[in-house]
């Protein structure tokens, strides 16, 4: 039997097995929650002017349980007068810090995006290929 049960931003399923009661808990807004502590700690560390947040709405965006929306991009104010848009992760964090440059900010940007990428192309292609070898000691 499995029951289901939601307790403010957290899902626990309840297994019964052999008289043995298994909670399994899981947080359903972890990136919602990630993004909003780097933006307070930009909101509180930026050595820039905090122009804009912009949100998307999340399935769990109601401020009044304490879940927010996915804050995607922060807009910083630099003392020329340009725009910064930044991502609130710690690269974003280190740039409003001024810790590094935006060019160095897009830079690490660009590669963490490239390894994610590479990494997500390579587990595919190692299940693709454990496939194809399964495949082939049964059918042969």
């Amino acid at each position: 039997m499995v029951q289901y049960k939601r307790d403010g931003t957290i899902i626990c399923r309840i297994n019964l097995l052999a008289e043995a009661v298994i909670i399994i808990c899981i947080s359903t807004n972890f990136i919602e929650q990630e993004a909003y502590k780097y933006y307070e700690e930009i909101q509180k560390n930026s050595l820039y002017e905090l122009v804009n947040a912009n949100r998307a709405e999340s399935n769990y965006a109601r401020e009044t349980d304490g879940v927010y929306a996915v804050i995607t991009k922060v807009t910083l104010k630099g003392e020329d007068g340009a725009f910064y848009p930044i991502a609130p992760n710690p690269n974003g964090l280190k740039f409003a810090k001024k810790e590094i440059t935006y060019k160095e900010y897009k830079k690490l940007q660009n590669k963490e995006t490239r390894n994610a990428f590479i990494t997500f192309a390579g587990i595919v292609f190692f299940l693709v290929a454990v496939m194809v070898t399964t495949a082939q000691y049964f059918t042969w």
